[in-house]
């Protein structure tokens, strides 16, 4: 009896450990739901990130915008004009000052500053990039939620060109596009699975 008892007990273990995660892939959301991107099949992956692609992207390609249209329609912000303030502030290790709230970006291990991101409090669908000299590089759009999760952004030069989009599923899951719409592969917490594939080709 005590042997059988022992075989239930060996069997009953097995079956939780072995097969309860296999049948778990099952009861993953598609986008927005949980992390099951390494329970997906490479197919599976790819039908993902096209679906993704094509919630960003509804034309099925990459949009640039009109050579100098950004610049004429920022033309206040192509400069910064309390970029001492705000350089001082960052380099000074603030995260907010009075109505922005701003991001240092540091080459290596320097701690010198060659850039800075800048969101105004008011209108947090928009962070501007500028260099140390106070100048406009980067913008990024974001759409959708915001800041509640899913939402999306994309990363523009101020010459109108893509530079990246990423798709935000959560606070820990993070799909990321290239310059041409190339998938370039998920993050999810600080892991980054690599997935090379381009959407637009499907």
């Amino acid at each position: 009896m005590k042997k059988l008892l022992l075989g239930l007990l060996i069997t009953f273990s097995f079956l939780i450990s072995g097969y309860l995660p296999v049948l778990a892939d099952e009861e993953f959301d598609y986008v927005g739901g949980g992390f099951d991107w390494l329970y997906l099949t490479n197919d599976q992956r790819k039908e993902r990130v096209v679906e993704v692609f094509n919630m960003m992207f509804p034309k099925g390609y990459v949009t640039n915008f009109p050579k100098g249209f950004l610049k004429d329609k920022l033309k206040q912000y192509l400069k910064n004009k309390n970029h001492k303030i705000h350089y001082d502030a960052v380099c000074n290790g603030y995260t907010h000052y009075r109505d922005v709230d701003l991001q240092p970006f540091s080459m290596g291990k320097s701690k010198v500053v060659y850039m800075y991101a800048l969101q105004y409090t008011d209108a947090p669908q928009r962070t501007f990039y500028y260099d140390a000299t106070g100048r406009l590089k980067f913008i990024d759009f974001r759409y959708g939620g915001y800041p509640e999760y899913p939402f999306y952004t994309k990363k523009y030069s101020i010459d109108g060109k893509l530079i990246r989009a990423m798709y935000l599923q959560n606070q820990d899951t993070m799909y990321i596009f290239g310059e041409k719409g190339t998938f370039v592969g998920i993050k999810y917490g600080n892991e980054l699975y690599g997935f090379n594939y381009d959407p637009t080709q499907h």
